[in-house]
């Protein structure tokens, strides 16, 4: 092992798009994956797990600096992106996704991997984490973090209605600024910023997925309970402008013992959009921390 970044890893936003957006490198149990960066064993799994209604492309902002210093798998979560459907009767709770998230990845020959997870994807991220799962995690305005389950913001099925129904008809609108202000004001503190093509996927990517509404179902009365589980570093982070999960979506209290608390300013729901450079560096750090608390030695600082 040269311990060398592939050198088909993704060099900037726009090649990790098409990496991304293209088809999967790995499919395990039905979940569709990326497979990038530095070869395995060579470095550090990361494991990024996107949000209801996402897939890995929303990742394209954070993939070229990761994919140079770790080795990267993104998973498309059942029903979304290019993985197999949910399949009827399946348990879409975050428990039992994020079991079945990491037994594709022991499949791939991955075994607790670095989990960095957006929304939903961070509440199966803690899911993860309480089961052993994961070394470490970072959490990106996970969901799941509230006292009294409640139905799933009415933001959500808005989003969702109109990416369905006229989704398709505004993706070339969708390269102007003003468009996008419009489309991603609930997602993004910044939506001019977004790159539009990425805007483009992600719009696509929620039209298209067929377990969005079974996952809000199945999710929507539920939090995360098992906080006093995990026992590997966490950092949860939140955007200030977050409008999908406000504030009393975002309760330390039901957060993992010991968990590092961010809020980033002038940041929405994506904090990977909105502030790339410093999740990135707040990835490294928490993955720093399992190292340490394994070893005494940090391997990825």
């Amino acid at each position: 092992m040269t311990g060398l970044p592939d050198p088909a890893s993704p060099r900037d936003p726009a090649g990790a798009l098409a990496l991304l957006s293209g088809a999967p490198t790995d499919v395990a149990d039905g979940l569709a994956f990326t497979r990038t960066g530095r070869e395995m064993g060579s470095a550090p799994t990361v494991l990024l797990v996107h949000g209801v209604g996402a897939a890995r492309l929303v990742w394209a902002p954070l993939l070229p600096q990761l994919a140079q210093r770790y080795h990267v798998i993104a998973v498309d979560l059942p029903g979304h992106g290019a993985s197999a459907p949910l399949q009827p009767g399946r348990d879409a709770r975050c428990r039992a996704l994020g079991r079945q998230v990491a037994a594709a990845c022991a499949e791939l020959g991955v075994a607790r991997p670095h989990v960095v997870g957006n929304s939903l994807g961070g509440w199966i991220g803690l899911e993860m984490a309480a089961d052993g799962a994961t070394r470490s995690l970072t959490a990106l305005a996970p969901a799941g973090l509230r006292i009294a389950p409640t139905a799933p913001s009415p933001v959500l099925r808005l989003n969702r209605l109109l990416a369905r129904t006229v989704g398709r008809a505004t993706e070339p609108l969708l390269e102007h600024a003003t468009v996008r202000r419009l489309v991603f004001a609930s997602g993004s503190a910044d939506p001019a910023a977004l790159d539009p093509d990425l805007a483009r996927g992600t719009v696509r990517a929620l039209g298209d997925s067929t377990a969005y509404e079974a996952m809000l179902d199945a999710t929507g009365h539920e939090r995360f309970v098992r906080r006093h589980d995990v026992t590997v570093p966490v950092t949860i982070v939140f955007g200030d402008r977050d409008r999908i999960l406000p504030r009393p979506n975002q309760r330390r209290e039901i957060a993992p013992d010991g968990a590092e608390w961010i809020v980033l300013p002038r940041c929405g729901h994506a904090p990977m959009w909105d502030a790339p450079q410093r999740c990135l560096e707040i990835i490294d750090a928490t993955m720093a921390q399992a190292d340490v608390s394994e070893t005494g030695v940090s391997e990825t600082g």
